[in-house]
């Protein structure tokens, strides 16, 4: 959905600046004929430099952005007041970053969707790249890259045009803004770039109309709940609002799982059976059916049909975390009879899926004679059960393991008492412990290392 309603932007590029400095970086490269490690060492110098820079324009962090990448792993030498490129720029423990690409990885993608740079194993110019624009706007960091020592003191001058915070009031701002919104590309409906200024449209419209203190909590709570999208001149006629409140109320679905199983997790001290992890969960919660616990739960709409802020209000209740988010989930998956249409389909995403809110839908209507505790307790084991499916999907023998040691042993866990061997290769007999997923030293028992988040499919 992600892909679908903003492409070019993920979850892990925070910053519009750094599309631009590593096409810029890409433009360089492809200038002077760079070869792969004199291209990283540059980018990775251009890194610490922004870095540097945003540290000295805001020593303090602000609350609408996230500090620059790196700035956590620098902040001894920048504290210091001084930042040896050499040993700063080094990927690896005593660098700001442990890849050799600094943080271009998780960008690669989006740029190359973007045009901005093109496909390949360094970052190359690409069809859109405007290279006039980012060097008048962001050159001066190639000149601080080429420094031996930055005095943190001296970049404060440097903050009004070299900050990730003022990339917009800048022509490489100014750059990427038009890449993205696209205003002269075709409107037909559905298109990727019509599709991304709409989003872009909405959020604008949204911030124009309420007061917005942290983006993602103000603005996802207008779009979850009331009527603002349908009600609003402007955000009724925009086709992916409704998409939008899908995802952001599926989203109260994922958050309660991610929560619930970090409770999980930190119940298991050394080694602890299944069983008392299943029985610690059990007991935060009332004695009562999982019919009445349902028939608690507060309303999911006003009598106009627009969707109320349960899952919301839900988590200031001060109820124990676990019990807590299982009200959320149950209130969620609530939603699975109320929507309709896009919404709908935007919040059920991919259909029958574990852990999903139809999932938690039947689950919990198929429960309703049973306790509460009960239902618990299964879905401690359901939950312990997809970690571990998780690890093992993504468990990978060593090239330098022992070849006479192939096999894995997993512990059923809805059977504690059981073991099956998974070999290899057909015929094989030795077993060995399996190196990721829910650490057991004996069957039905857990330790808190390794212990993946059960991630429900589509929510990554």
């Amino acid at each position: 959905m992600v892909d679908h309603l903003v492409p070019g932007v993920t979850t892990l590029t925070p910053h519009a600046r750094y599309y631009a400095l590593h096409g810029l970086i890409a433009a360089q490269a492809d200038a002077e004929d760079l070869t792969v490690p004199a291209a990283q060492t540059l980018l990775r110098r251009a890194e610490v430099a922004l870095a540097a820079v945003s540290l000295a324009h805001h020593p303090q962090a602000l609350e609408w952005l996230p500090r620059a990448h790196g700035v956590d792993a620098l902040a001894r030498r920048l504290h210091s007041g001084t930042v040896t490129m050499s040993e700063a720029e080094v990927p690896g423990k005593d660098g700001y970053v442990g890849n050799s690409w600094g943080f271009w990885t998780p960008y690669a993608g989006s740029e190359v969707a973007l045009g901005i740079l093109g496909a390949g194993p360094m970052p190359v110019p690409g069809p859109r790249l405007e290279t006039a624009a980012l060097r008048a706007g962001l050159g001066g960091l190639l000149e601080l890259a080429a420094e031996d020592t930055l005095n943190v003191d001296d970049l404060a001058p440097f903050g009004d045009r070299l900050c990730v915070c003022v990339g917009g009031e800048h022509p490489d701002g100014a750059w990427l803004a038009n890449l993205m919104c696209e205003p002269g590309a075709p409107a037909e409906a559905g298109s990727r770039s019509a599709t991304r200024r709409q989003t872009i449209q909405l959020l604008a419209r949204v911030v124009a109309t309420h007061p917005v203190r942290y983006f993602t909590r103000d603005i996802g709570h207008v779009l979850a709940f009331g009527d603002f999208l349908t009600s609003d001149p402007v955000t009724s006629g925009i086709d992916t609002a409704g998409a939008w409140r899908g995802v952001v109320l599926r989203n109260y679905s994922v958050g309660a799982w991610r929560r619930l199983w970090s409770w999980l997790v930190e119940q298991v001290e050394g080694l602890v059976p299944i069983e008392e992890v299943a029985d610690r969960f059990a007991a935060e919660l009332p004695d009562m059916t999982v019919d009445a616990f349902l028939s608690s739960l507060p309303a999911t709409q006003s009598t106009t049909g627009a969707p109320l802020p349960a899952e919301h209000d839900l988590r200031w209740v001060g109820d124990p975390l676990p019990l807590a988010e299982l009200r959320v989930l149950a209130t969620n998956a609530r939603r699975v009879d109320e929507l309709t249409g896009r919404v709908r389909d935007a919040f059920l995403g991919q259909r029958g899926v574990e852990l999903g809110p139809e999932w938690v839908q039947r689950r919990l209507d198929e429960a309703r004679p049973m306790k509460l505790r009960d239902v618990a307790r299964r879905l401690t084991y359901d939950l312990v059960a997809r970690s571990q499916r998780i690890a093992l999907a993504k468990a990978r023998r060593r090239a330098d393991a022992p070849t006479r040691r192939r096999h894995i042993v997993v512990t059923d866990p809805a059977a504690p008492t059981g073991r099956a061997a998974v070999p290899d290769k057909p015929g094989g007999a030795r077993r060995r412990r399996a190196t990721a997923g829910p650490a057991r030293d004996r069957p039905g028992h857990l330790r808190r290392t390794a212990l993946p988040r059960p991630t429900l499919v589509g929510d990554q």
